[in-house]
Parts: C-alpha cells; sequence; structure tokens
C-alpha cells in the first residue's frame, strides 16, 4: 500500500513538473507569455437610492438636488427642483 501511495505521489510531481516546463518551452519558444488566472473584477459598489419628490424617479443619494425649503425633500433634476418649489 505505502508503494502505491507513492508511485501515485511520484506521478502527482512528475505531472506538476511537465505542466511547468511545457509552459516554460511555450512561452520561450512562441514568445506567448505564461497563462495566468485573470484578475478579478472589481466588486460593484452599492448606493443607496432615494426617489424624486417631483416625480418619483429613484435616483442615487450622492446626485440629488436639496430642496430650498429646508423639509428634506430631494430632487432629481434642477427641473423637477422647480417644478417641486411651485
Amino acid at each position: 500500500m505505502t508503494r502505491f501511495l507513492l508511485i501515485v505521489l511520484l506521478l502527482v510531481i512528475l505531472r506538476l513538473a511537465f505542466k511547468n516546463f511545457t509552459a516554460q518551452l511555450r512561452s520561450s519558444v512562441l514568445g506567448d507569455p505564461p497563462r495566468t488566472v485573470p484578475p478579478k473584477a472589481p466588486r460593484a459598489v452599492t448606493e443607496t437610492l432615494v426617489p424624486c419628490a417631483a416625480c418619483g424617479a429613484f435616483v442615487p443619494a450622492t446626485r440629488t438636488l436639496k430642496g430650498a425649503g429646508g423639509g428634506g425633500e430631494v430632487f432629481c433634476s434642477e427641473e423637477c427642483r422647480t417644478r417641486g418649489a411651485g
């Protein structure tokens, strides 16, 4: 049983060495860069959406326009802000 495990381990090591050798040979002969894992895409940043007081459209909280009354109303555009004030 021990011989069997040693043979399997030796075969795995030889396979990894052969794979590494062929990758280096390919890159030196063909000029191909070695194959690597592509970088992970950055995670999307979540942002709170708030409704416009005039039209009800949801907009990111950082892109809203504050109302003039100070009542905490937010608007999606200058047009909605003037419409909401009137």
